[in-house]
């Protein structure tokens, strides 16, 4: 059972604690993070208030645990920071990192023994609700399971975000999510056929789908292209 000491006396476990004192979220996170003996499991949650909000516990998770425990931290593709990685890799030299399509709720685990949830969606109020019963944990571990087990590596999400460097290549995503035909999708853009097939052809491949609306709905959901933009 994973103890937490810098709770006050009293705070029942699996109940709420309340977020607005964060020198308290931050101790119950590095109380979390400190016993730890086998694997920290972090989901970043798809609400970036929720990353913004917890960052600081976050932070003070990756210098506390031990350097031979594993860290994975997993991301919601639209609550992916490069400043965030960029400070945890600084703070913490092993951690393995993996984006996942689909909204994630803010999860911190240790040992599948104990965690914290900390989603502004799931909880009311603001709050953050610590557990360490085994049905809960045994949920909760299994949810990061899949959804990890799921997710890309850093790596090749690097890799498709490179697919959108260029304002032509977001508007073929664009084109490809909005079930546009190659041909009105080339006139629109200004190019010929033959070169827009070539484009969906690359960015096909680079996105691993095996359509063309496959590939714009999955480049929405990495978060390579708002659902919301327009496609001229």
């Amino acid at each position: 059972m994973v103890t937490t000491d810098a709770l006050e006396p009293g705070t029942r476990r699996g109940a709420a604690i309340q977020r607005l004192d964060a020198e308290l979220l931050v101790a119950a996170a590095t109380a979390l993070a400190d016993q730890a003996t086998s694997s920290v499991n972090i989901t970043i949650p798809s609400d970036r208030r929720g990353l913004s909000e917890f960052g600081p516990a976050l932070h003070a998770m990756a210098k506390t645990v031990r350097p031979d425990v594993e860290f994975r931290v997993l991301f919601a593709s639209r609550a992916f920071d490069v400043e965030v990685l960029r400070r945890l890799t600084t703070e913490r030299a092993n951690i393995a990192v993996r984006i996942a399509e689909s909204p994630l709720q803010g999860v911190a685990m240790a040992d599948f023994r104990g965690a914290l949830l900390w989603s502004p969606i799931a909880l009311k109020d603001g709050s953050v609700a610590l557990f360490d019963k085994s049905a809960e944990i045994g949920a909760l571990g299994s949810l990061f399971l899949g959804a990890w087990g799921s997710a890309i590596p850093l790596t090749e999400f690097q890799k498709r975000r490179e697919l959108v460097r260029h304002e032509d290549q977001r508007q073929v995503l664009g084109h490809l999510r909005d079930g546009h035909t190659d041909r009105v999708a080339a006139q629109k853009m200004g190019i010929s056929y033959r070169t827009y097939r070539r484009r969906v052809a690359e960015i096909l491949e680079g996105l691993g789908a095996e359509s063309r609306f496959q590939a714009g709905v999955r480049a929405s959901e990495l978060g390579l292209l708002s659902p919301l933009e327009d496609t001229p």
